[in-house]
Order: C-alpha cells, then sequence, then structure tokens
C-alpha cells in the first residue's frame, strides 16, 4: 500500500505543500513531480516569505549551530533519471528575485522547511529541517497521524 493511500485510509486530508517562489514555478515542480498530482500546494511569492514563516518554517541555511552532524537522509526512491530531471531544473525551480546578481545567493535559496501533522488545532507532529535533507522519518510521521 502506498503512503497515499495509507494517509487516505486513515482520513487524513492531505498533504499540504507549501513553498517559497513563484507560481509557475510550483506549477512546474508538481509537473515533474507526477506522484502529487492532487495534492493540494500553496506558494508564498513575497520578498520576506512571511506565509512560510508564518507556518512555522523560521530557519534559513546556516541559521543554526549544529551540535552533531544532522540526519541527513538521502532519497532511497529516486531512479537515475529522477536525480537527472531534478539537477536539470534545480535551478529554475529556485527562489529567485528578479534583482539577483551573479555570485549571490538569496534568502529564499537558503529557507529550510519541514514537516507537520495538524488535527484541527493540535499539532501532532512537529519538524524542522535543520539542513536540506534533514527530514523526519515517513514512518513516524505516518503513525503520528494513524496510518
Amino acid at each position: 500500500m502506498t503512503h497515499s493511500q495509507r494517509l487516505s485510509q486513515a482520513g487524513v486530508a492531505g498533504p499540504l505543500f507549501i513553498s517559497v517562489g513563484k507560481s509557475e514555478q510550483l506549477a512546474k515542480f508538481l509537473t515533474l513531480n507526477p506522484e502529487l498530482e492532487g495534492a493540494p500546494a500553496l506558494i508564498d511569492d513575497s520578498e520576506t516569505f512571511e506565509a512560510y514563516r508564518a507556518a512555522g518554517f523560521n530557519y534559513l541555511l546556516g541559521d543554526k549551530t549544529l551540535d552533531k552532524p544532522p540526519d541527513f537522509k538521502p532519497p532511497k526512491t529516486m531512479s537515475g533519471g529522477k536525480w537527472w530531471k531534478y539537477l536539470r531544473n534545480v535551478m529554475s525551480l529556485a527562489p529567485m528575485p528578479a534583482n539577483a546578481k551573479l555570485g549571490d545567493v538569496p534568502t529564499g535559496v537558503k529557507v529550510l522547511g519541514g514537516t507537520y501533522a495538524i488535527d484541527g488545532e493540535r499539532v501532532l507532529f512537529s519538524h524542522s529541517d535543520e539542513v536540506p535533507g534533514a527530514t523526519p522519518e515517513i514512518e513516524e510521521v505516518l503513525a503520528s497521524v494513524g496510518a
């Protein structure tokens, strides 16, 4: 049974994706990841990422001093073709301001995300990424919602 099927059986209405960038970048990302078809998604296209920060995603790469190496897990399900597709499109999907100068690392590129499971007003699971790829174990997230 797929993760989506497990979530559906548990009565979970999601996942909901929130990201930074432009609406056309979100559309391209969803096109490149057909397994996400039908998943609701929002894009914060503000210069200071107000909606993203309001959702609790407040870390930028380098903001937090790490005491130990992060629990980094490279994706296990990405084929060579999927990696190539990612590498070909990473620059066009990066949230870059129109006035970005060559060599600058815009704030949007350093924005880190996380994972929440929410039931009404109760937060069942919360994880903020410390570095890109330091995501929670999917089984832990699924268990938090009874899937």
